[in-house]
């Protein structure tokens, strides 16, 4: 691998990083990129929504979600 090859590499960790640490709702790009990365751990935490869109489980909080409908509900 030449510097610029191990520079692309890093930059590509990177991204696939704060996609899987921070994204909650991948569309079909940021799947196919995860999934090339590391196949397994894009099976084990993306989930299929439909229409090209994946549920990132090792973002998703159900906590958070209970917290965000009680606050609609309460209309706050």
């Amino acid at each position: 691998m030449n510097i610029e090859e191990i520079y692309q590499a890093e930059q590509e960790l990177v991204r696939y990083n704060a996609i899987m640490s921070f994204t909650e709702i991948l569309n079909q790009e940021e799947y196919e990129f995860c999934k090339a990365l590391n196949a397994e751990e894009a099976w084990k935490y993306l989930n299929d929504l439909g229409d090209g869109r994946y549920l990132n489980i090792n973002v998703y909080s159900e906590v958070d979600k209970e917290e965000f409908d009680l606050r609609k509900e309460m209309g706050i």
